[in-house]
C-alpha cells in the first residue's frame, strides 16, 4: 500500500514547506542582514519594495514558461534556485549585491509561487476531493518554524548556519517531487488541439479573483510587518514581547488552513470567504478600537484566522478558470493583485506616519470590505456562467 509520503499530495505539501523555509530563514536573519550590509530602515524598505515587484513581476510570465516547461522539472529547478540566491545574499558583501539579489530572490519565489499553486490544483482535480488550504497552512507553519530556528542560527553561527538548515527542507521536498509528481501534458501542446480555447486572458473572473486576492495581500502584510510595532506602541515595557503578534497571527493561520479543506467541502467556498473576511474585518476593528497589549495579541490572532482561509481558495479559483494551464489562471489573477501588493506597505507606513498605526490598521477594515465585494461580485459572475 502506498505511503501518505509517497504521494503528489505529500511531495506538494513538501514544496510548499520548502516556500514558507526560505522565507522563514530571511525573515528571521533579518537583523543581521540589516547589520551585515549596514542598512537604515529605508534602504531596508526599498529592498523589500525592489523583492515584491520581482515577484509580481515574474508571476507574471510563470504561465507562459509552464506551457513549455512541466511543473515537475520547473519545481525540482526552482527549490534548488531558491536555495542558492538565498545564500548568495546571506553571503554577499558590497551593497549593491543586496538588492540585486533581493530582487533575484522575489523573482525566483514568484515563479515557484505559482508552479506550486498550479501543481496543487491539478491535484486537487486528481484527488477529486478539496485538499487546497492544507498546501498554504504547510507554507504558514513551515515560516514560523523557520523564523525561529533562522532568528536563533543566524545569532549564534551566522546566517549562513540559517541557510544550511533550509537546505535540508529542499533536499527532502526535491526527492519527493522527483519520486511523486507526474509529468503531466504540457499546455503547449495541449493548445494545438483546442486554439484560441487555451489562451488565458484577462477575463472578468479573474479580474475579480485578482483584485480580491490582491486586498487580502494588503492586509495579510499590513498584519505581518507593523504588528511588532503597534504592540510595541502599546506597551513599551514589553517591547520583547512584540513578536507576540506576528507570532499568534502566523500561528492562527496555519491551524485553520489545516482543517480547512473540510470547510470548503461541507460548506463550499464562496459562503466560507464571506465568513472568514467578515472575522478578519472584526479583527482589524478590534486592533483600531482597543489600547490593551493582551486586547492586541487576541484581535491579531483572530485576523490571523480570517485571512487563513482567503487566498488558498481564491488561488484554487484562479487555477481552475484556466484547467489547461493552471499557471496561467494564476499568472493573471497575481498580475491584477500586483499594484496593492507592491503598494501598500509603502502607503500603511505613510498613513501610520500621519495618522496612527492603529489607525491604519483601521483602515484594513474597509479594504477587506472592498474583497468582499469583488467576492460577492465573482460569485454573481459564476453564477451567469454556469
Amino acid at each position: 500500500m502506498q505511503s501518505h509520503f509517497g504521494t503528489p499530495r505529500a511531495a506538494i505539501m513538501a514544496v510548499f514547506a520548502v516556500f514558507g523555509a526560505i522565507f522563514g530563514t530571511f525573515a528571521g536573519s533579518v537583523p543581521q542582514l540589516i547589520a551585515h550590509f549596514g542598512l537604515n530602515s529605508a534602504s531596508y524598505g526599498l529592498g523589500v519594495t525592489v523583492m515584491s515587484a520581482a515577484t509580481v513581476a515574474a508571476m507574471g510570465v510563470s504561465g507562459r514558461i509552464a506551457r513549455h516547461v512541466s511543473h515537475r522539472r520547473l519545481l525540482l529547478a526552482l527549490m534548488p534556485a531558491l536555495l542558492v540566491v538565498l545564500l548568495l545574499l546571506f553571503t554577499a558583501t558590497w551593497l549593491p549585491l543586496f538588492f540585486i539579489f533581493a530582487a533575484l530572490l522575489g523573482a525566483v519565489s514568484g515563479v515557484l509561487d505559482v508552479i506550486m499553486n498550479a501543481e496543487g490544483g491539478a491535484v486537487e482535480v486528481d484527488m477529486k476531493r478539496p485538499v487546497y488550504t492544507a498546501f498554504h497552512g504547510s507554507a504558514s507553519l513551515s515560516v514560523a518554524v523557520f523564523a525561529i530556528l533562522s532568528s536563533v542560527l543566524s545569532t549564534e553561527y551566522g546566517t549562513k548556519a540559517s541557510a544550511c538548515a533550509a537546505s535540508v527542507a529542499v533536499a527532502v521536498a526535491m526527492l519527493m517531487v522527483y519520486a511523486n509528481v507526474p509529468s503531466r501534458a504540457l499546455p503547449a501542446q495541449l493548445a494545438q488541439t483546442a486554439g484560441a480555447k487555451r489562451r488565458a486572458s484577462f477575463t472578468r473572473p479573474l479580474v475579480l479573483i485578482g483584485v480580491a486576492v490582491g486586498l487580502v495581500f494588503v492586509a495579510e502584510l499590513a498584519a505581518l510587518l507593523w504588528s511588532s510595532k503597534l504592540l510595541a506602541e502599546t506597551a513599551p515595557e514589553l517591547a520583547a514581547l512584540s513578536g507576540l503578534g506576528a507570532a499568534f497571527f502566523g500561528l492562527c493561520n496555519a491551524v485553520v488552513r489545516f482543517p480547512g479543506d473540510r470547510l470548503r467541502a461541507r460548506f463550499g467556498e464562496f459562503p466560507v470567504m464571506r465568513v472568514m473576511i467578515c472575522v478578519a474585518v472584526l479583527g482589524f476593528l478590534g486592533l483600531a478600537a482597543t489600547e490593551t497589549f493582551t486586547a492586541n495579541v487576541f484581535f491579531f490572532a483572530l485576523t490571523g484566522m480570517g485571512l487563513s482561509l482567503l487566498a488558498p481558495c481564491l488561488f484554487a479559483m484562479a487555477a481552475r478558470e484556466t484547467s489547461w494551464n493552471r499557471a496561467a489562471g494564476i499568472s493573471v489573477a497575481m498580475l491584477v493583485a500586483g499594484l496593492p501588493r507592491i503598494t501598500s506597505p509603502t502607503l500603511f507606513g505613510t498613513i501610520a506616519e500621519i495618522a496612527s498605526t492603529r489607525f491604519a490598521f483601521g483602515l484594513c477594515a474597509i479594504v477587506l470590505v472592498g474583497a468582499l465585494i469583488a467576492v460577492n461580485a465573482l460569485a454573481k459572475a459564476k453564477r451567469q456562467s454556469n
